[in-house]
């Protein structure tokens, strides 16, 4: 008896669509892309609840990027800290 194949559902449906780019409109810092893709999200059916968790693990993303490039340009600051142009001193040259 030949194996039966089953057709796999797609978990990226329209509205899984509209979380995905609710994160990335909060990571571009795009208003009116937010609130499009709020609309549209709310439209196909997904809850606020499921929106907001969208939201909040979009912030916790950047928030943690940022703290991390905040900690890199630190530690540049740092290393480089005697190694800086002396006032009135040209780099340009």
């Amino acid at each position: 008896m030949p194996a039966q194949k089953e057709e796999a559902s797609c978990l990226f449906t329209a509205a899984v669509e509209e979380l995905v780019a609710i994160g990335a409109a909060i990571a571009c810092n795009c208003e009116p892309c937010f609130k499009h893709h709020f609309r549209e999200a709310l439209s196909h059916g997904v809850p606020r609840g499921d929106v907001a968790l969208a939201v909040a693990t979009a912030r916790m993303v950047k928030e943690h990027i940022a703290e991390q490039v905040l900690k890199t340009a630190g530690e540049q600051l740092a290393a480089a800290r005697d190694d800086g142009p002396k006032p009135g001193e040209c780099r340009c040259k």
